[in-house]
């Protein structure tokens, strides 16, 4: 005798419930991209850049080098180095690089005019302020140990003593303290807090970073580390869209007239 198999109603419906459960399953297990990625490849070592940064309890500054990295996956350079025994990662998106070069050219002009102000209080944030990103942690710290937090960034320049212990105009990049954010595993970061760094670049120093900057620069080092080909998720016209122009900075509206100042170089 020939058996047909039917099934009950209610079997298939626990049926259809489980395989739906499954593919959501799988579909909420897919890690979600960063919407910056331009490629899915692991940071690129780019080089390293020369840079002063404050002396500890001194009103003099020291030159230290910082290693320079390109991470395709968030679209963001980083520089690395250590201050006051603590290593630390600085993050600088496209909106920030963009941001960096514009107050760069803007400093040139400045500098060439012999027009740079002598106060320290109306020239540390006068090509502007952006939202930064740093990362922190001890020596001896696993990277699941760092923390987090998101400074405001203050783009100018100050004069310091140099070498010759003459005062001299430096292009400065202001990290200013910000509380840690909690770490993806929950833990308290609160009693955390970044130092306030500050970064001082001669000419040929700053343009050394701004050259690391450069978009088709960045583009061309991921097409020589992503193969295949694939893994560059955005194209050259994507990339340089027009719906996402640099940031215009502007000065403060309350910055005094300009001092003619004699034309040094650091």
């Amino acid at each position: 005798m020939r058996h047909t198999f039917q099934a009950r109603p209610g079997v298939l419906m626990v049926t259809f419930c489980c395989i739906l459960f499954l593919f959501a399953s799988c579909e909420s297990s897919v890690p979600r991209q960063n919407p910056n990625m331009v490629a899915d490849i692991d940071p690129i070592e780019l080089g390293t850049v020369t840079v002063q940064f404050d002396k500890f309890l001194s009103s003099a500054i020291e030159t230290k080098e910082a290693k320079v990295f390109f991470d395709p996956r968030i679209n963001a350079v980083y520089l690395t180095f250590k201050y006051q025994s603590l290593n630390y990662l600085q993050y600088w998106d496209k909106p920030n690089r963009d941001a960096f070069i514009a107050a760069f050219e803007r400093y040139q002009t400045d500098y060439d005019a012999k027009a740079l102000l002598t106060k320290d209080s109306n020239s540390r944030a006068i090509y502007g302020e952006v939202k930064g990103m740093t990362t922190w942690s001890t020596l001896s710290a696993s990277f699941s140990e760092r923390a987090t937090s998101y400074p405001k960034i203050n783009i100018g320049y100050t004069f310091k003593k140099n070498s010759s212990e003459q005062p001299a105009p430096y292009f400065s990049v202001l990290q200013l303290e910000a509380n840690a954010e909690k770490n993806e595993n929950g833990g308290d970061q609160s009693s955390k807090t970044s130092l306030r760094i500050r970064m001082y670049y001669t000419l040929a120093q700053a343009e050394s970073l701004m050259a690391y900057f450069d978009d088709a620069y960045l583009m061309g080092r991921v097409r020589d580390f992503a193969k295949p080909i694939g893994a560059i998720l955005t194209s050259d016209d994507d990339y340089n869209s027009e719906e996402t122009p640099a940031p215009q900075i502007q000065a403060d509206e309350t910055d005094q007239p300009a001092v003619e100042v004699v034309e040094t170089t650091p």
